[in-house]
């Protein structure tokens, strides 16, 4: 996985966009979250829309990545959204029903309606 920063836009919202497959080799227990190498140590006090369009696979490293980083945004008065999921992805989220702690839109808009509504 590639995280990289898009952009930081004026009302606030962090753009964020990754790029590859999200997988156990993306984690080590003992490393700091991904996102706070690309937004520094306060991370977790912006909001955050993370584009998935370029990520074809996810492992369930991946999902327990999504959720723990969802429930540290929200612990921290940030927000994230996750926009534009592939079709097998999201798929995946669905079933496990991720959508009920990450906040999940088909589009950059709508997450960003989502980060708006503080959800």
């Amino acid at each position: 996985m590639r995280l990289s920063l898009v952009s930081i836009d004026k009302d606030g919202v962090v753009r964020v966009a990754c790029q590859g497959n999200i997988t156990c080799d993306d984690f080590r227990t003992e490393a700091k979250n991904p996102l706070e190498t690309v937004l520094g140590a306060t991370w977790s006090n912006n909001r955050v829309i993370l584009d998935l369009d370029r990520t074809p696979y996810i492992d369930s490293s991946a999902i327990g990545w999504l959720i723990e980083t969802s429930r540290k945004f929200k612990d921290a008065g940030g927000a994230l959204a996750v926009h534009s999921v592939r079709p097998a992805v999201r798929q995946v989220l669905e079933l496990l029903k991720v959508g009920r702690i990450v906040s999940l839109a088909q589009t950059e808009i709508a997450a960003r309606q989502l980060i708006a509504g503080g959800n």
